[in-house]
């Protein structure tokens, strides 16, 4: 799956700007797309599945701190069934933490099961519409983050560490408004583990992702966000190894 595109800047300003999240509520449509190909000699498969989710988010800014809740009350996913079924979700599913200077908090939520597609989501969706932006940006200014996470791939329970490094890219009209895009690419690498009629799954994945963010510094919002992601999985159970490639992209739309 291609990298998003990335628009060219198309105003001469240099910065700089400064970007913070306003108090208030932001409703985000997400439409994902994933394909994933089995590389085994034995199993040639491909699937492709889609899937629907409206998220609202709502921010309090104090200071250096910013609390978030999300809420979302549609998840409609195609079938999947190379790595494992679609599971059943029950709606509304809530998460709620904090922004603590450049750590986030994940501090409740309304789903017990934590390998659960919904919650994954939500977190996932979390990590990256919520990012620490320096006090002043401007053309050309770089830097980078890390976050460990934790999610689910198929019905396997999973942990993952990814570094992103940003690049601000400039200014250019969006829908009527002037944003503000920035580049960001990732390297990433998880480990999970799991069951299937007793026998223990291990799952190992690697690969490396990217993002454009259009951000409107002037009312403090995200108004979209594009994240692509190729990894390569090895899923290993009963001493048997399966070679995947999953390329997945995230499309986030402001709709308030």
């Amino acid at each position: 799956m291609p990298a998003p595109p990335v628009p060219a800047p198309t105003l001469p300003t240099k910065g700089p700007w400064s970007f913070n999240y306003a108090s208030g509520t932001a409703s985000y449509r997400i439409v994902r797309s994933a394909a994933i190909e089995s590389r085994s000699a034995a199993n040639t498969q491909r699937e492709v599945s889609t899937n629907a989710t409206h998220e609202l988010l709502t921010f309090q800014v104090a200071g250096d701190t910013i609390h978030f809740t999300a809420v979302v009350d549609t998840f409609s996913t195609t079938t999947q069934g190379l790595i494992g079924p679609v599971q059943e979700v029950q709606l509304p599913a809530e998460l709620a933490g904090s922004l603590v200077g450049d750590s986030l908090i994940l501090s409740t939520d309304t789903l017990s099961n934590r390998c659960n597609p919904v919650r994954s989501a939500i977190a996932t969706d979390v990590h990256n519409l919520i990012a620490r932006f320096p006090a002043q940006l401007s053309v050309g200014t770089s830097w980078k983050d890390s976050v460990d996470s934790r999610g689910c791939q198929g019905m396997i329970s999973t942990t993952s560490h990814t570094i992103r490094s940003y690049t601000v890219s400039g200014e250019t009209e969006y829908q009527g408004s002037t944003v503000l895009l920035i580049q960001r690419t990732d390297v990433i690498n998880a480990q999970g583990e799991g069951a299937q009629q007793q026998h223990r799954i291990i799952l190992d994945a690697n690969g490396t992702g990217n993002a454009v963010y259009y951000l409107n510094p002037r009312d403090g919002y995200v108004v979209r966000l594009i994240v692509g992601q190729d990894l390569n999985l090895t899923i290993t159970a009963s001493g048997q190894s399966n070679r995947f490639k999953q390329s997945s992209k995230q499309d986030f739309s402001l709709v308030r």
